[in-house]
């Protein structure tokens, strides 16, 4: 949901770049998401701002597509919109190991599989050999390819957190989202 985006975004989205030679990458703030309807998330247009702000300052583009959509959105909507505007480009969806593991729990995986190629940020807490355990075993085998060598230590909840406990997030969050956030506010009790 990049509720906000953070540095451990920026390095993720660098490495995958540089792993893989990708053209480009692209920065896709969540609509609503179906998974966190318990959770409150900060508006879509804050959102946004940020990811563009931190998206700018490391050459990456922004996606409004699915925050303009008027209904919950799901990963394989999106993928689908992505599949028919660029037909020719190979797509890869960058991904955590612990979201990978449970994709069989998300709307019309097997579909999402078949459209795109997984690049997966390996986590120290969810062992590769666990990845596939919710898996039917029917599906179109995944194209998957992992970044291993890259640590996020960095959670937006906790960024939230330190921000509403008055802490603070220089070295969490880009320079530009540190001054949106304290111009607009966010994640304080009064904002």
């Amino acid at each position: 949901t990049f509720d906000p985006i953070h540095n451990g975004h920026i390095k993720v989205a660098q490495a995958a770049k540089n792993s893989l030679g990708l053209d480009r990458v692209i920065f896709i703030p969540a609509g609503a998401p179906p998974h966190k309807t318990d959770k409150k998330v900060s508006d879509k247009e804050h959102r946004l701002s940020m990811t563009r702000l931190a998206a700018e300052a490391v050459g990456a583009e922004v996606s409004d597509w699915e925050i303009r959509q008027d209904k919950k959105s799901y990963s394989v909507d999106l993928v689908r919109h992505f599949k028919e505007t660029l037909p020719d480009d190979e797509l890869f969806f960058i991904i955590g190991a612990d979201s990978f593991r449970d994709l069989p729990l998300w709307y019309q995986y097997r579909e999402l599989l078949s459209m795109c190629a997984f690049l997966v940020v390996s986590r120290p807490d969810v062992p590769k050999e666990t990845l596939l355990s919710k898996y039917a075993g029917d599906e179109t085998p995944p194209r998957v390819f992992f970044l291993d060598d890259i640590l996020v230590d960095i959670s937006s909840t906790e960024i939230r957190k330190t921000v509403a406990d008055g802490g603070e997030i220089e070295r969490l969050v880009p320079p530009g989202v540190l001054t949106y956030i304290k111009t607009h506010k966010l994640y304080t009790n009064g904002g």
